[in-house]
């Protein structure tokens, strides 16, 4: 781990919730506290929320005064949350704004993870309080995409969406908790988690639901969040208020493919290729993640 991150994290205070009333509901999250320094906001991939990152983000504790938002539909946040009007990712977005409007603060550095990259660049657009953006594996999507999500077509290309099916398809209700946590502990896809970020994830991921739990982002909400592509996020990359880098990893589940890369970098945008992690970077390594988003 670098010296400074964890220096920092030493006698830093623990996380603590909050919420903060929004127009439709309530806005959750996680807190680290830290009076007098640089403000950070941070948003999730889908499917996940705040709680998931708390290794990452504890790691930059001390240095920022941080924010982890659940994202609308997700966690502990009571927004609504229609699958069958969603087209876009404006409306988490929508989100952000209004999260920063209400904190009033400056110099902020806003940062997310995949979907949550997305959305925080197209928060930032034409604001004058924001000095960085650090996106971890956003979805970069070519900027046809948007093209073809306007056509009738999309809605048959949509279905075809294999990160959509999954999730269509995925268990939402369990008898305990602990039923989960072993579930899941035997996929690929959790077994190289670094200790202890599942169950933190776990820890809001899911609801308590009679008598059992439920997956807090329900799977049409999540299905239909992975189909909502009708996002300009090359115009709000290319507008960015302040410096912007992305950490990408080189592996086959990443979401920033060549075309994307050479694509931020002629944009003016720093782009960091990381080997050895996947897609799930802030979950496998969360203390280099958040060297990437310290910017260091």
């Amino acid at each position: 781990m670098n010296e400074n991150i964890m220096n920092a994290t030493m006698g830093a205070p623990e996380p603590v919730r909050f919420q903060a009333a929004c127009a439709d509901g309530v806005l959750a999250g996680w807190r680290w506290p830290n009076e007098g320094a640089p403000p950070l906001l941070f948003c999730h991939a889908t499917g996940f929320c705040a709680s998931v990152y708390k290794q990452m983000l504890q790691h930059l504790n001390g240095r920022f005064d941080i924010f982890a938002l659940d994202m609308r539909g997700h966690g502990r946040t009571r927004l609504a949350a229609d699958p069958d009007g969603l087209r876009s990712w404006k409306s988490y977005a929508d989100d952000v704004a209004e999260f920063l409007n209400f904190e009033a603060r400056s110099d902020w550095t806003l940062a997310g993870h995949s979907m949550g990259g997305v959305v925080v660049t197209m928060a930032a657009r034409g604001r004058d309080d924001v000095a960085a953006i650090a996106l971890i594996e956003p979805v970069a999507m070519p900027p046809a995409m948007r093209l073809v999500v306007r056509t009738p077509i999309w809605p048959f290309v949509a279905r075809r969406f294999s990160l959509a099916r999954l999730a269509r398809r995925r268990r939402s209700q369990w008898p305990a908790r602990e039923d989960v946590a072993a579930a899941y502990g035997r996929k690929p896809v959790f077994r190289n988690w670094a200790p202890g970020v599942l169950d933190d994830y776990l820890e809001d991921g899911l609801a308590d639901d009679d008598g059992g739990v439920r997956l807090a982002c329900t799977p049409a909400w999540e299905a239909a969040t992975f189909q909502a592509h009708d996002n300009d996020f090359w115009g709000a990359v290319r507008a960015a208020p302040a410096p912007l880098r992305v950490l990408a990893a080189d592996h086959k589940s990443s979401t920033v493919w060549p075309g994307a890369q050479r694509r931020f970098t002629r944009i003016g945008a720093s782009v960091a290729r990381q080997g050895g992690v996947s897609h799930l970077i802030a979950m496998e390594t969360p203390d280099f993640a958040a060297q990437f988003v310290a910017g260091e």
